[in-house]
């Protein structure tokens, strides 16, 4: 992540710019390094009111010039406020989009929340009345709050909004909660005027909140008018949404499960090995569970053991990974089969095996993936 290029900004405010800022004397000996914050002072720059973006970029020179620039903040320190300007890309002609400058607007709100941070993608697909060359800027209406302004820009290099495309973009906000709609604006770059009439077909928006995987949807089908005028915008409201298992998740309601295995008859059925068992269903999986009890000799030949373990309702389960760690003094394992209650719904699956988990027999493998038996 870290770059061994030379960094400049631009810094915009209502009261005008800094002019070009080179960042050499770092708080840090060693700048733009991982996981670093670096900090740079310009003691002669008057205020520039309230902030609205920083141009930040660099030269490509070094050994590694590539950088992933997670955020820039601005502090004014005769207003005594910060300014926060999200970018969670890499400014790298290798990687991402390709890009070693960026343009990233401030994610002020009222007051700057550092610690409730989103990550949102938007997919917008340009439909094939009118494709544009300028730029255009969203904001999210959510339940909690209203996002600021994200301008999605379109520059000569990486040409955005022709006929038929999907166009992603990617930024940082307050979580607004859920997007009961988006305001989307057309505007001129450098806020040049609009001779004529020019307008931009939006077929769709997607906007996805990345943290938990809800999908909002957009149906536009609707010509935006170019304007310079930031109050001139469209609003639409949500179409559709799409609710991801980590969002539903969240208001499941744990389910006790029994799980009984059942050891083969055999001479040498039994291990000593740790057991862990992953359960697959319907509404996603448990992740990887150690099997383990105090004070008992577990996976004996022909012996039946019982657990029971609380997780998540998995819904209709379909599969099982049962495998162990091959430790002990006899790690092998015939494993004859699984049986698994929910114990709300006192629905029973039976999970058929009758394999050895051994290194040193049969196909040596000490992970089996078993389906239901119906």
């Amino acid at each position: 992540a870290g770059t061994d290029a030379n960094v400049w900004v631009i810094v915009f405010g209502e009261n005008g710019d800094t002019g070009t800022l080179a960042l050499k004397e770092s708080s840090k000996s060693n700048k733009f390094e991982r996981k670093q914050v670096d900090t740079f002072r310009f003691p002669d720059i008057l205020s520039l009111g309230d902030l609205s973006k920083v141009r930040v970029w660099h030269d490509n020179t070094g050994i590694a010039p590539g950088w992933h620039l997670e955020h820039i903040d601005v502090k004014d320190e005769f207003m005594d406020k910060t300014f926060r300007f999200p970018c969670d890309r890499w400014l790298s002609k290798k990687d991402d989009d390709g890009q070693i400058m960026r343009e990233l607007a401030c994610a002020n709100n009222d007051y700057l929340d550092l610690s409730e941070k989103t990550k949102y993608e938007i997919c917008i697909t340009t439909g094939d009345a009118e494709e544009t060359k300028e730029n255009a800027w969203i904001v999210l209406e959510g339940r909690k709050c209203r996002s600021k302004e994200f301008v999605m820009e379109n520059s000569s290099k990486k040409k955005r909004f022709l006929r038929g495309n999907v166009d992603r973009f990617e930024f940082s906000s307050k979580n607004v909660g859920d997007i009961a709609a988006i305001c989307l604006g057309h505007t001129p770059k450098d806020g040049k005027k609009v001779k004529g009439e020019a307008y931009w077909h939006v077929e769709e928006v997607v906007v996805t909140e990345k943290e938990l995987g809800n999908k909002y949807i957009f149906r536009c089908n609707v010509l935006i008018p170019l304007s310079p005028k930031r109050d001139e915008y469209l609003t639409f409201e949500c179409t559709k949404t799409i609710e991801s298992f980590a969002s539903k998740a969240c208001s499941l309601v744990p389910v006790k499960y029994e799980i009984i295995i059942i050891t083969g008859d055999e001479k040498g059925a039994g291990t000593d090995a740790n057991v862990s068992i992953t359960i697959y269903g319907s509404n996603g999986d448990s992740g990887s569970q150690q099997l383990r009890q105090r004070l008992r000799n577990l996976f004996e030949r022909g012996q039946t053991d019982r657990f029971v373990v609380e997780m998540l309702d998995m819904g209709d389960l379909q599969r099982v990974r049962v495998e162990h760690d091959n430790s002990g003094l006899c790690p092998g394992w015939l494993l004859d089969r699984v049986e698994i209650t929910n114990t709300a719904n006192g629905v029973t699956t039976i999970f058929l095996c009758g394999k050895w988990l051994d290194t040193k027999r049969a196909d040596g493998q000490i992970a089996r993936v078993l389906y239901p038996k119906y």
